[in-house]
């Protein structure tokens, strides 16, 4: 994966969603370390959940595996309509016209995560189908993603499952544009980028790891969102958990901050989801011997494609993030006294996360490592 990586990450009620932030770092895990990377671990595992109602045998099992997930998603449902709150949370399902697909399963994804089904040819007509598709994202994620498939993508599919997520939000203390200035910007391979630098005075929570790592939270209006920025002493082998993250959130405190962040606009390229799956175990489920008898009596069906692609814009007046997960179903072939301020200048490689303040969800996930 080439020329990206990034961790943004919702809030944290501790107790329902370990679960959802483990497969968020196992995810990121398995991506180039050099490179900076964004993701969003709730389009992700939404869209799957979505894939997972048809899933039978040893390929539910697999997803049971890898995303958590229970027979019934009771709880991961609950978590998305409790996410929904904050964000845009979109569902599409895409059928070939006139292939029979149960429709049970279209009324249960309907239900559960209310998708509306779209009928269109995709073998006769796969730029059209990619054209529709990519417009129902566009308008799903206010233009921020746009042109995402290509008529090569989608010209096998059967069946295509789309999730979008969009995130829109202004900082409850918004940086001040005059403030903003040129500055350095340490990349990780040792090169130095000229940034814009925005900066702060104010109160927030904030501390240091046991491995000299910054901790600070950026909430955003309302409170119900926060931006969490993890600054290591040093990016290289720095190997950074869930375990090790929810520790670090518990080493924060009110504290009067001298802030510098960089404004920065990233967006990754449309990218296949499967090498990383298939490390975490989702295997059977890209193979012939996939078990998807839950959307067709004939049980023909696999996955054939899982793409996803994201973006996000940090400025002064907060933040706006979108992400896209596409699935292809194609046939088998088988506060206190006054102290010195905390400095916090993220002027070299950083995590950053995003929360959501009641339900601890990863919504989106990124490391920022040159500029």
């Amino acid at each position: 994966m080439k020329q990206f990586s990034i961790i943004i990450i919702t809030s944290i009620l501790w107790t329902t969603a370990f679960t959802q932030n483990d497969f968020a770092f196992e995810m990121h895990n398995q991506m180039d370390k050099e490179e900076n990377i964004l993701f969003s671990p709730t389009s992700i595992k939404t869209a799957f959940a979505m894939a997972y109602e048809g899933a039978k045998g040893s390929t539910q099992k697999e997803f049971e595996k890898v995303f958590d997930f229970t027979e019934d998603n009771e709880a991961f449902l609950k978590e998305i309509k409790s996410l929904k709150k904050n964000a845009e949370i979109s569902n599409s399902i895409w059928l070939l016209e006139k292939y029979e697909i149960l429709k049970s399963y279209i009324n249960a994804v309907s239900e559960k995560f209310d998708s509306e089904p779209f009928k269109t040819n995709f073998k006769n007509d796969p730029k059209g189908s990619a054209e529709k598709i990519n417009k129902w994202i566009e308008e799903s994620t206010n233009g921020m993603i746009s042109k995402m498939l290509t008529a090569q993508d989608v010209q096998e599919f059967k069946m295509a499952i789309v999730n979008a997520v969009y995130f829109k939000k202004n900082w409850k203390n918004p940086f001040n544009k005059k403030w903003t200035q040129k500055g350095d910007f340490n990349n990780l391979d040792g090169s130095i980028k000229e940034v814009e630098l925005m900066q702060q005075l104010d109160y927030y929570k904030a501390g240091t790891g046991d491995n000299s790592e910054k901790v600070i939270e950026l909430p955003y209006e309302g409170d119900e969102t926060s931006m969490i920025i993890i600054l290591p002493k040093k990016m290289k082998n720095y190997e950074l958990t869930n375990e090790l993250y929810k520790d670090l959130n518990t080493k924060i405190y009110r504290r009067k901050v001298n802030l510098v962040l960089p404004k920065f606009t990233f967006g990754t390229p449309t990218f296949q989801l499967k090498p990383f799956l298939v490390k975490m175990g989702l295997v059977e489920s890209f193979s012939n011997a996939a078990n998807f008898s839950g959307m067709r009596a004939e049980n023909d069906l696999k996955i054939g494609t899982a793409l996803h692609k994201a973006k996000i814009i940090v400025n002064e007046e907060g933040t706006e993030a979108a992400a896209v997960t596409v699935i292809g179903m194609v046939k088998t072939t088988s506060v206190s006294r006054p102290t010195p301020p905390f400095e916090f200048r993220a002027d070299k490689p950083f995590y950053y996360f995003i929360k959501d303040n009641k339900t601890g969800s990863i919504m989106f996930m990124g490391r920022m490592n040159k500029m």
